[in-house]
């Protein structure tokens, strides 16, 4: 275990009761954190199985959206050449910049 840490839970007496009669108390532990993993795991796929219903639910509602990383890459050059042209306004002595 790596940079291991205390901690306290509250059981219900009967379920404690049978823990200590079923599991030997040096296997407690491995078996805690075993099942702290598996459901940490379990939550994980809920949140793949909610993020893959709310696609479903949004391409039935909206469609298929097209592909925006073309137009992102033209207001891309688009900014670059209005940043390159107030640059060189702007290095120009005479006449007035409009950046």
């Amino acid at each position: 275990m790596n940079d291991p840490v205390s901690v306290t839970f509250t059981l219900p007496c009967a379920l404690w009761t049978r823990v200590k009669r079923f599991i030997p108390s040096e296997a407690r532990s491995r078996i805690i954190i075993q099942a702290f993993e598996d459901e940490l795991q379990r939550y994980r796929m809920a949140s793949v199985d909610q993020l893959i219903a709310l696609q479903q639910e949004l391409r039935a509602k909206y469609g298929q959206l097209p592909d925006s990383a073309e137009d992102i890459r033209q207001m891309r050059e688009e900014r670059d050449a209005e940043i390159s042209a107030c640059n060189s306004e702007q290095r120009q002595p005479s006449g007035s910049s409009s950046c």
